[in-house]
């Protein structure tokens, strides 16, 4: 925080609008707790937050939906590429004031499924091993 008197009071404004679980897990996997003002929901439900009284590179951030208590279900491949271009100051417009152009090669976002076990890539082998395993009995 900034160190005025005006940062505690948004601060505590916050805390108090804001529900206890969501500030729990928040402070357990980041180590901090942040307030700032909702600036859009992308469409699975992640929030997003800015405050300018924190540092340029700090002052945009994500709420996942999904809260990562025990296992991480929530990740960075969950945030859209028009939302990844808001966090990382690329543009100073959210997706909301200026929706990206739709285009015909465009596709729909998916996150990365390597957390999830049903859904992560496997490769199966279609080459002859290169050692032949030794079978008692036969020569």
């Amino acid at each position: 925080m900034s160190g005025n008197i005006g940062s505690f009071v948004g601060f505590i404004k916050k805390m108090i609008n804001t529900p206890l679980y969501y500030s729990v897990n928040k402070y357990v996997c980041c180590n901090e707790l942040r307030y700032g003002t909702l600036v859009g929901t992308d469409d699975q439900g992640n929030e997003y937050y800015e405050n300018n009284d924190y540092f340029m590179a700090r002052n945009r951030w994500v709420q996942f939906k999904k809260p990562n208590w025990f296992m991480l279900e929530s990740d960075a491949s969950d945030v859209p590429p028009e939302w990844h271009r808001w966090l990382h100051n690329m543009t100073d417009d959210t997706p909301v004031v200026k929706p990206p152009v739709e285009r015909k090669f465009h596709m729909d976002h998916k996150p990365n499924p390597t957390l999830n076990f049903e859904d992560r890539y496997v490769p199966s082998t279609t080459t002859k091993p290169k050692v032949e395993a030794w079978v008692p009995g036969k020569n």
